[in-house]
């Protein structure tokens, strides 16, 4: 009976979406109250889940395709927690008329299919899941009604055509040499260590395009979350690309390192700095917040996939941290970025200025979730990044130097470099929107309401206290590395 339990991640946010539409009939209050009870139970039973698989009181349940392990419950615990606090700010956005019920039966939808995507080993699965997730998305990006979302849309939709054909020739591949889609019962001596190699590298760039990486990720990435509702840019960014990184690690992992491993790891490795790095720089130019913090979610993705490419258990651990870190201050990041032009009616970094003084509670949110991400000490940031910088030194890059008690490798090197860069850009963003002096348009402007600050307080609070108390999430995220390692070849 437990088995049936790996439909619930997927299934029930679907079954949420359809009890929504049939509740369109009654009272808004119903409508609301049903949403944040209906995700926060889902939120709080992946979780207990969780727990039971990591004490051993349960093994993976699994139902046809999908198992839902720990790699995948967690994702789902991360979809379903984000979920609950995205759908309570966007309870703002019913004051505008085409925000009606249907932004939040597509939004259950797709927290159903990113569940889903992670929660699966059958290629073709995967791929589907990913794809309905995509549509969802975009569906979600044109509630922005504007041209440029519309634009966005469109470039988002094309370049998952790339995607599909580099998955499905790979499928087409391990379908003609082993009989199956389905990784668990893969008898990987039927493959010569070329398709080996071929497989690896087709599920590196066919699901890692839609986790953002290089060079196809900074082509849809920066327009589909600057143009989207901010509820949606923070999804996107928070969890969707994170998801779709553990869906490809998840396929990519069972033909790592059995050959040409050590071109694997430099391939991976070198991909994951370079969108370090780049994310850093564009982010540094940018004068559009949202646009800004879509490219340092593309050099943050550059430090998750830097520590799978390791693949190393400390470095899987420090790049999970990071998923969980990312989640956490970027979504906050975004959910503010949706404050700024719900008050100010601008993104634009120049036409702001002043806004500390009239929002506190917004300013020091934004001030905390950038130093976190940052990499600032006693924030969550530090822990994770520094993980990642642990691996490199397992993984037997050498030791330039020593500083403070810290090792640096080629890798921490451009890590910190990235670090610093990201620091300069967003303390400037900082200085220009909240420090100075109002302008008078602004003078009568105030921090939100609770339904959009809450959220934020709640996400921004996590950054301090997991950068304060790790253990308190370190025991099961190494559970889930572990889980993670046994897989890779």
């Amino acid at each position: 009976m437990i088995d049936y339990y790996a439909l619930v991640p997927v299934l029930f946010p679907i079954l949420g979406g359809l009890i929504l539409y049939l509740l369109l009939g009654f009272s808004e209050k119903i409508q609301r109250s049903f949403i944040v009870c209906f995700m926060g139970l889902l939120c709080v039973m992946n979780l207990l889940y969780l727990i039971a698989l990591q004490n051993g009181t349960i093994q993976p349940a699994a139902a046809g395709p999908l198992v839902l392990d720990a790699p995948g419950i967690f994702i789902s615990c991360l979809v379903t927690f984000l979920g609950t606090l995205i759908l309570v700010y966007s309870f703002i956005y019913r004051k505008n008329n085409h925000f009606d019920s249907t932004f939040f039966i597509i939004y259950l939808v797709l927290a159903g299919m990113m569940c889903g995507m992670a929660c699966t080993y059958n290629v073709l699965v995967m791929l589907v899941l990913l794809e309905a997730a995509t549509v969802t998305s975009a569906v979600l990006i044109l509630f922005g009604r504007t041209k440029r979302a519309i634009r966005a849309t469109y470039i988002y939709l094309a370049i998952s055509i790339v995607e599909v054909i580099l998955v499905i020739y790979g499928a087409f591949i391990l379908y003609s040499c082993t009989g199956t889609l389905d990784l668990r019962f893969m008898d990987i001596s039927l493959l010569s260590s070329g398709d080996i190699s071929l497989l690896a590298l087709l599920f590196l760039f066919g699901f890692g395009t839609k986790a953002g990486l290089l060079p196809l990720g900074s082509i849809w990435l920066p327009p589909a979350h600057a143009d989207a509702p901010a509820a949606i840019s923070a999804t996107m960014s928070g969890i969707l690309i994170k998801a779709s990184v553990v869906a490809m690690v998840k396929v990519m992992y069972p033909f790592f390192l059995i050959s040409n491993g050590e071109m694997l790891m430099f391939i991976v490795t070198f991909i994951g700095t370079l969108n370090m790095v780049l994310g850093g720089i564009m982010a540094l130019f940018a004068c559009h917040i949202k646009r800004l913090l879509a490219w340092s979610s593309i050099s943050q993705i550059g430090y998750i996939i830097v520590g799978f490419g390791l693949a190393t258990p400390v470095a899987i651990y420090g790049s999970l941290f990071h998923i969980l870190n990312h989640m956490l201050f970027k979504g906050s990041l975004f959910l503010i970025s949706g404050i700024l032009l719900y008050q100010v009616h601008t993104l634009q970094i120049k036409k702001m200025g002043g806004l500390g003084k009239i929002m506190p509670l917004t300013a020091g949110s934004f001030l905390i979730a950038s130093l976190a991400m940052s990499g600032l000490p006693f924030l969550n940031g530090f822990i994770s990044k520094e993980l990642i910088y642990e691996g490199s030194v397992e993984a037997g890059f050498p030791v330039i130097f020593s500083l403070f008690g810290l090792e640096f490798t080629i890798i921490s090197i451009f890590g910190w470099i990235t670090s610093i860069v990201i620091f300069i850009t967003l303390i400037r963003a900082f200085y220009l929107m909240f420090m100075g002096t109002p302008r008078e348009s602004f003078r009568e402007l105030h921090d939100p309401e609770p339904c959009m600050l809450v959220p934020v307080l709640i996400m921004v609070g996590l950054c301090i206290i997991i950068g304060l108390f790790p253990d308190l999430v370190s025991g099961t995220l190494q559970y889930i590395a572990e889980t993670l390692y046994q897989m890779k070849g």
